[in-house]
């Protein structure tokens, strides 16, 4: 059964000013290769993926200039990802930008997307990931023990638990099942991250996605894990940066210009 990806790229990138005041988050290029592209290559690398949806900046309540220079950032990323071929159907989808889970709800809503499995990626993140191994573990994890949604996690050290998703495993059978999910918590035992991809069964999970502004590992996440129904994928990740400050931006730069991680290809009309 083929796959529907949706990548969440819609955020201000505020904490990236003045450099998003030009540039959109997901257009800024590390070594030339906007970031979007590093996303999309790592989405692709799940075979059965049909079709990828991306959120994009759309309208927003705050007031006249903040809401031209999302609209503006919406077209720009619209126009990068039309006059580029990837090899497979992307489309992009507005979104008003309430955090990932009201994103993730308003965007499913507007592209009738309710049931089957999807694989959701975040638009700022610079790694090397295997998603066709992620999507045979979920379906083992289904069909076997009935989960609804599988995480992938990676080992972070003990002073970054701060700054992301951290989940408690434990086994069940022979898969790991997430016992706990905490959004940046000051401590944790456990140092497993949220590497900001997620696989879920719609079938499951559609109705308890919040159309309000909440973030999938404050809402989804916690609940899923309560009921004994998310999953977690532990992957030896070889690099992982979060490009949402001006200091990792430069630092991930510094990184691709010394080699020490690989751009990927950029899509073209002539194909991949």
């Amino acid at each position: 059964m083929l796959v529907k990806a949706v990548i969440l790229a819609a955020g201000k990138g505020t904490r990236l000013r003045p450099l998003t005041y030009g540039i959109p988050k997901p257009l800024l290029p590390v070594k030339g290769v906007p970031v979007i592209d590093w996303v999309i290559r790592n989405v692709l690398t799940c075979k059965e993926i049909d079709e990828i949806f991306v959120a994009i900046p759309g309208t927003t309540n705050e007031e006249f200039y903040e809401r031209v220079l999302s609209h503006t950032h919406g077209i720009c990323v619209d126009s990068y990802l039309r006059n580029l071929e990837y090899g497979c159907k992307i489309s992009t989808v507005p979104t008003p930008q309430r955090e990932t889970a009201g994103d993730l709800k308003y965007l499913l809503e507007e592209v009738n997307c309710k049931k089957g499995t999807i694989v959701v990626a975040y638009g700022d993140n610079l790694t090397h990931v295997d998603l066709s191994k992620m999507l045979d573990y979920h379906r083992k994890c289904v069909k076997e023990i009935g989960i609804v949604s599988t995480v992938m996690l990676f080992e972070v050290p003990e002073k970054d638990v701060s700054r992301f998703g951290i989940a408690k495993i434990k086994k069940l059978n022979e898969y790991d099942i997430v016992e706990s999910f905490v959004e940046k918590p000051e401590k944790s035992e456990s140092r497993l991250a949220n590497a900001g991809f997620y696989f879920i069964e719609l079938d499951n999970a559609y109705d308890l996605l919040s159309k309000e502004k909440a973030k999938v590992e404050q809402s989804l996440f916690p609940l899923l894990a309560k009921q004994n129904k998310l999953a977690g994928f532990i992957s030896k990740i070889p690099f992982w940066i979060d490009i949402g400050t001006i200091e990792a931006y430069e630092e991930a730069n510094k990184l691709v210009h010394e080699n020490l991680i690989i751009p990927p290809s950029v899509g073209n009309k002539n194909g991949v």
